[in-house]
């Protein structure tokens, strides 16, 4: 199982350009993550002129565009990028220690080499990237400033995006047949995306434990972590 699905997939139209915005919501199961909520979110983009190509075929869409004189012109492959954000968060109203730096420092390092291996992915010729197919971004944290000036996190997340190659529609049986379909490409996307986001949930439980038990540093404030439950009168209750 990928993840428990957060409702249906939400599809938005730009009106301007005619430009359609698809998202979902993925909610990992859980476990050892608890009290931070994983969850990932995928997202697309999907452009007119790609809409216009999937529902013709090209030799039929260049005479619409360029004319019959220039049926013959070529037309390069398509590329969609679509992007995953894996999130980390606490229930509402609850945070708790930022870790040490470093050992913070070494948890991110481990947690960005697991999902490059995932995410990361380029073209290179003679020794030089020619093109990213695939990209992982620097870790970003939710944080809570008190009157103390004291930090205490909130959430963490996480972002990456993958290229998926769009095959064309030919009217010609022979490049039609060369250009196979998405199917396999998509599959392995999604295995790379439920991967991703099984290493983040460990990731997220190792940094769990470590602040439920990891000894203070000598050079750091200790915080306990407050993590906020729902009393019987339905207020925030915080448990230490």
């Amino acid at each position: 199982m990928f993840g428990l699905r957060l409702g249906n997939p939400i599809e938005t139209i730009e009106l301007a350009g005619g430009e359609r915005r698809w998202k979902a919501y993925i909610l990992h199961p859980g476990g050892s993550t608890e009290p931070f909520d994983v969850s990932a979110k995928i997202t697309f983009n999907w452009s007119a002129i790609n809409v216009a190509r999937a529902g013709t075929c090209e030799e039929d869409l260049l005479t619409e565009v360029l004319g019959r004189k220039q049926t013959s012109a070529k037309t390069a492959q398509r590329f969609t990028r679509v992007d995953l954000k894996l999130q980390a968060n606490l229930p509402y109203g609850s945070t708790t220690t930022i870790p040490d730096p470093k050992i913070f420092g070494s948890w991110t390092e481990s947690v960005g080499q697991k999902l490059d291996r995932l995410l990361n992915e380029f073209r290179e010729r003679q020794g030089r990237v020619i093109a990213v197919l695939g990209a992982r971004q620097e870790m970003e944290i939710e944080a809570r400033c008190d009157a103390e000036g004291q930090l205490s996190l909130k959430g963490l997340s996480v972002s990456g995006f993958r290229l998926v190659r769009v095959p064309r529609v030919w009217d010609d049986p022979d490049r039609r047949d060369a250009e196979k379909g998405a199917t396999t490409e998509l599959s392995r996307l999604a295995q790379r995306f439920k991967d991703a986001l099984d290493e983040w949930a460990g990731s997220i439980g190792e940094l769990n434990r470590w602040i439920r038990y990891a000894p203070p540093s000598p050079d750091s404030k200790r915080l306990e972590p407050q993590f906020e439950e729902e009393d019987e009168d339905g207020g925030p209750e915080t448990i230490h």
